[in-house]
């Protein structure tokens, strides 16, 4: 895996050969990328993507259908990359936009939603459900909205 730095327009590529190295990371003003192949299902912004095979590029939404490889968040999508394409999506730093469940309040950790592809959810770590703390990628920066799209922003630490 390399880091270069990329002009930042080329942040929403969608084609189905390469044009970097997959895997490679970018910084962009003080953001961190990685370069993925998307894999079973197309992508939006604000998607939570996880790791679908052990490349350590390819990525997937699809956790509700069982592409998602042990449930690792890679990042978050910063544009529209479609199924079996290339593009890039943001591992670290403030992210402005992250799809979530309608459930999370600022400073809130965020983990993947359990069953549902693409969002994230609020980190669970008391006595009486399913311990999800392993699975924590970042936190809210603001409470979610209750529009069509629910979102937040974010600060990611998937690297």
């Amino acid at each position: 895996m390399s880091l270069k730095t990329i002009p930042g327009s080329k942040l929403t590529e969608n084609t189905a050969t390469p044009t970097n190295e997959p895997g490679m990371i970018d910084i962009i003003d003080g953001k961190a990328y990685r370069y993925v192949l998307v894999e079973d299902m197309a992508i939006a912004k604000g998607d939570v993507v996880e790791y679908a095979d052990v490349t350590g590029y390819e990525v997937s939404k699809d956790r509700a259908g069982g592409s998602s490889l042990g449930r690792f968040v890679a990042g978050v999508a910063v544009t529209t990359i479609s199924d079996a394409q290339y593009g890039w999506i943001q591992v670290s730093g403030i992210c402005d936009y992250v799809k979530t469940d309608g459930g999370v309040a600022l400073g809130d950790l965020l983990v993947p939603h359990a069953s549902t592809d693409g969002v994230a959810d609020t980190e669970a770590s008391a006595s009486t459900v399913v311990v999800t703390s392993g699975q924590v990628f970042g936190f809210a920066l603001n409470t979610d909205t209750a529009t069509t799209t629910t979102n937040c922003k974010a600060i990611l630490r998937c690297l």
